[in-house]
């Protein structure tokens, strides 16, 4: 289904305009996303190991939307157009894990556009130096989150109920919860617009509060803006017992 390249820091590996056939799923190393905009070059998102880039080349013949530059030593796979339609008629199951990045980007941004006018960034931030801290406040978020800590080391972060039969499932976290449910599948995300976190919760049917204010659900309001420091956050309603503390540095 496809090849490896290995490209040095600074290498183009799509020009914007161009045309092609070809994806690419990100091995090691990262890549910058960039478009020309009259005389000035506008980055849009920087990718990292496990994210896909130039997809929609799969299934259209219209010219790269944008360049994507190795920013480091980067290795990729290369997906094969011819193939991947392939292995769609032969083997639909082998593609899951590329057809799950992106729905999972498509979802992504239109909680962006709904919570922001599209103003975010549609790539992965890394925060290995300087990871954001979500801890379990009661034992039933304990429970649900199999641990009573976690660190949130990439941006978005998207946290939802876990579901046994869904292939797409998506989500960085996935909380168990019982029936009567108060989670739902994609409940909320912490994401970064213009150097700031925020907290999204675009679908979830009983919404969340954080340090109490209501987003979500029946909420016209969608998002919370996360200063540094300690956050309550309580998912599914102001009655639910999945309540943690959000520790943004």
């Amino acid at each position: 289904m496809s090849d490896t390249m290995r490209f040095k820091k600074g290498a183009t590996i799509i020009h914007e305009g161009t045309t092609g056939s070809n994806a690419y799923l990100i091995l090691s190393g990262s890549v910058e996303v960039s478009k020309q905009v009259g005389d000035e070059k506008l980055v849009l998102s920087r990718l990292v190991k496990g994210n896909i880039f130039g997809e929609m080349s799969l299934v259209d013949d219209k010219p790269r939307s944008a360049t994507i530059v190795a920013r480091e030593d980067t290795e990729v796979r290369v997906i094969n157009r011819e193939r991947f339609e392939s292995m769609l008629e032969q083997n639909p199951r082998a593609v899951i894990p590329l057809l799950k990045q992106v729905f999972q980007r498509v979802r992504y941004l239109n909680q962006m556009v709904t919570a922001f006018c599209g103003q975010a960034s549609t790539g992965t931030v890394e925060l290995a130096t300087n990871p954001l801290r979500l801890r379990a406040t009661t034992e039933e978020a304990e429970q649900a989150m199999q641990g009573k800590e976690i660190d949130i080391t990439k941006i978005p972060f998207q946290i939802g109920r876990h579901a046994h039969s869904s292939v797409f499932g998506s989500n960085d976290l996935d909380l168990h919860d019982k029936e009567p449910y108060r989670l739902s599948r994609c409940h909320c995300l912490i994401t970064i617009v213009e150097n700031q976190y925020y907290i999204v919760d675009t679908v979830s049917s009983r919404g969340s509060n954080v340090d109490g204010n209501k987003i979500g659900g029946r909420k016209e309001q969608k998002r919370v803006l996360l200063e540094a420091g300690k956050h309550h956050i309580v998912l599914g309603g102001d009655e639910s017992p999945y309540a943690f503390d959000l520790i943004v540095p």
